[in-house]
């Protein structure tokens, strides 16, 4: 196929498709399949760490924000792995083949996430006709295809002695679990159990405390070995809770002991944590309950950009970089101070007029004490007649107070 698509694209004087031929062993998956590669692409780790920390971290978050929120997706991350660790451990999953043998025995040895994918090819084998082929000496040859794909065959090769079966197709190799070709052999020699060989331990329940158990006593690396041991106390002190504390009788017998052993080490002066290891080492801080994420400091707010130019200093509407918009005069400072105080005095004189208008209906002024005290002595003087109740009043003339004629009523 590579050769058509050569001469289809007339390729063949291209030197850099010469060299991505010559590396096809580096990049073609058919090429890989007999490596190992734990399920772990080139960027699948790293994208799927990215798309979870960004839900807590942002970019404008302070240091102490910051912090807050790794140690909030270091918690999420040992939550899950303990909720998954106890679901392996603690829960048995319903049996629902027709290989009950096999898909128990998986049942028991992986954990549970990836059970569920070796049962599925438990399942696949159900379907898989097995023909032996040849037999030489302690290797078993074996011709497997599905049923109602007779054209398609695998051939696997089982070797008795060692306890291994090997299959064509090389999907053990590449995933670490058997494929239902594998099974089927199996099937057909009625073999009950997964053969030890075919166990990858990446993927089984007790990995972690096998590794930590090995690497106990490993003098070369003081952070590895420290690790180890709190795994391994950690391991053990959950199993004797486990089983302590159903009893109590039980549980205070081993209270005592725990409470003694704890109090030779300290009168002793050893620190189970440190042991021989340097003083200086630094371990995890100690995890404080908090309420709440923390606050967000206001200056770290963002300002509004204009979304025609990214400029902070105005917006789309007032934008001069669109076209056909006459852009406006820089004003600086003093300039809108000035045209600010010219607004505001004459905003306080039209005010004023209308105060005066109100209080001058008709186009008059009102009195003063003065004028109507004069008026009144006028009044009294001038008046022949008997005495007449006189009251002040205010004049509607531009021209102010004015004597008003008393003219004496005719007898």
């Amino acid at each position: 196929m590579w050769g058509d698509m050569v001469t289809r694209y007339n390729l063949s004087s291209n030197s850099w498709v010469d060299q991505t031929y010559e590396l096809r062993n580096l990049w073609a998956l058919a090429y890989l399949r007999d490596q190992f590669f734990g399920r772990i692409r080139t960027t699948s780790q790293c994208e799927g760490i990215n798309s979870l920390i960004k839900a807590y971290v942002r970019k404008k978050d302070t240091l102490l924000e910051f912090i807050n929120n790794m140690e909030t997706v270091v918690s999420h991350y040992r939550n899950n792995e303990r909720v998954a660790e106890f679901n392996s451990k603690y829960t048995d999953p319903v049996l629902v083949t027709s290989l009950s043998t096999l898909e128990d025995f998986a049942a028991k040895t992986f954990t549970r996430n990836m059970f569920r994918e070796v049962r599925k090819e438990i399942e696949g084998a159900c379907a898989m006709n097995t023909e032996l082929v040849i037999q030489d000496g302690g290797k078993l040859y074996f011709k497997c295809n599905s049923f109602g794909v007779l054209e398609i065959d695998h051939v696997v090769e089982f070797d008795i002695v060692g306890g291994m079966l090997r299959c064509e197709c090389l999907w053990f190799e590449n995933r670490g679990i058997p494929y239902m070709h594998i099974f089927a052999c199996l099937k057909h020699q009625h073999v009950e159990v997964i053969l030890e060989r075919l166990v990858c331990k990446h993927w089984t329940k007790n990995v972690k405390s096998d590794f930590m158990k090995s690497n106990v006593d490993d003098p070369s690396d003081s952070d590895k070995v420290l690790k180890c041991r709190l795994g391994v106390l950690g391991a053990e002190c959950s199993r004797l809770m486990d089983v302590e504390s159903k009893n109590s009788s039980d549980f205070v017998e081993v209270m005592n002991d725990v409470v003694n052993t704890i109090t030779r080490l300290q009168k002793q002066g050893e620190n189970p944590r440190n042991g021989n290891l340097d003083d200086d080492y630094v371990v995890d801080p100690l995890v404080v309950k908090s309420k709440g994420a923390p606050k967000k400091n206001s200056k770290f707010k963002q300002r509004r950009r204009c979304s025609n130019c990214g400029v902070t200093a105005h917006y789309n509407k007032c934008c001069p970089n669109v076209l056909g918009r006459i852009p406006k005069e820089p004003v600086d400072d003093d300039t809108e101070k000035i045209s600010a105080a010219i607004l505001t005095s004459s905003l306080s004189m039209k005010n004023q007029q209308k105060m005066e208008k109100d209080r001058n209906i008709g186009g008059g002024k009102t009195p003063t004490s003065a004028a109507k005290s004069t008026f009144t002595d006028q009044v009294k003087t001038s008046s022949p007649g008997p005495d007449i109740p006189v009251c002040a009043s205010t004049s509607n003339e531009e021209s102010g107070m004015s004597s008003r004629t008393t003219e004496s009523p005719v007898g």
